[in-house]
């Protein structure tokens, strides 16, 4: 299970996920300086989806022995970040501004889980693509 570079890639994502929560993505320009640091932890859609994504992302490490089911769950994972990135673009630009709003280095992690979710999905491809040509082989 460990020496597969796919669960390496997953267990990435899941540890992303989890200081997605606690660091701060950004900040608000004009607000006081308490109130000023957006985290995951405020924003209760934001926190579940992180968890929802790193969940997802276990469980797929420990499907090592169904791979084709493994690639399900890490595409349908890869779908998940990619709306996750969206719906806090929408956040970010609907309800704060872009003019009021400051990247932190939070909000990176979002696009490095969907890149290790890409990555771990590649490694998981490429080993059903062995494994088929060592049974043609046969």
């Amino acid at each position: 299970m460990i020496q597969r570079i796919q669960t390496i890639y997953l267990l990435l994502v899941a540890i992303a996920c989890a200081t997605f929560i606690f660091i701060p993505f950004g900040e608000l320009k004009n607000a006081e300086p308490a109130l000023s640091q957006l985290t995951a932890k405020n924003f209760p859609t934001d926190m579940i989806g992180a968890i929802a994504i790193a969940l997802i992302a276990v469980v797929a490490i420990f499907l090592y022995g169904n791979r084709k089911q493994q690639m399900k769950i890490v595409l349908v994972n890869c779908v998940l970040s990619v709306a996750f990135i969206g719906w806090m673009a929408y956040g970010i630009v609907q309800h704060v501004g872009l003019s009021n709003y400051g990247f932190k280095i939070g909000a990176l992690l979002p696009v490095f889980i969907l890149l290790f979710n890409l990555l771990a999905y590649g490694s998981i491809k490429s080993d059903e693509k062995l494994v088929r040509s060592m049974d043609r082989l046969r």
